[in-house]
């Protein structure tokens, strides 16, 4: 399994990643709290027990990478959780520890600021820094401040946490970015809000 994906490839799985923004949507359009977070917990229960058992069970795993393997990464394909599992407990964390104001705009920066950024980077990037490109990087911070200004103000605020968001997704930490970007941003809406 190749690290690299297609753009084809890359181009489906974060149409996957953005049809995801449901939930903030959801969320956001006042659907009560309780079901979003109980909706959010059933897709990362389902996605955690599809990687555990492909991870304990050759035959899980043959089955689980005879439908999805075309969509992973190769980090994935050996016998890791997969982006969607991250991005749905990344959605159980924001739910559980945020308030309506923050976990909107925070869902919706791992929902479209980080399936944008990667496909713009893709496409139009070319030198690369920690494997993500400057233009990723740029793509990111700009959508994350349109979503974060579109939910508050263009202000200061939106502009640094945009920034410091980008920088989370940008650089290589051990915290996958769709649990890691959610979280952060969540918590720096808190504090600065």
């Amino acid at each position: 399994m190749a690290e690299r994906l297609t753009l084809a490839r890359e181009l489906q799985r974060k149409t996957i990643h953005i049809l995801t923004s449901f939930l903030p949507l959801a969320y956001y359009l006042n659907v009560d709290r309780t079901f979003i977070l109980y909706t959010a917990l059933f897709l990362a229960i389902g996605f955690l027990s599809a990687d555990l058992l492909r991870m304990k069970f050759a035959l899980a795993e043959k089955y689980f990478l005879l439908i999805f393997s075309p969509l992973l990464r190769g980090k994935e394909a050996r016998k890791k959780l997969t982006g969607a599992t991250w991005l749905f407990l990344g959605m159980v964390a924001t739910v559980f520890l945020f308030s309506k104001e923050q976990a909107v705009p925070a869902m919706f920066l791992a929902t479209l600021a980080d399936p944008f950024a990667a496909l713009f980077g893709r496409r139009f990037g070319r030198k690369k820094y920690f494997g993500k490109t400057i233009i990723g990087f740029l793509v990111f911070w700009i959508t994350a401040v349109l979503i974060i200004g579109g939910f508050d103000s263009f202000g200061w605020m939106a502009v640094w946490i945009g920034f410091i968001c980008a920088l989370l997704e940008f650089i290589p930490v051990y915290i996958d970015d769709n649990l890691l970007v959610p979280l952060a941003a969540g918590y720096l809406l808190k504090i600065f809000r």
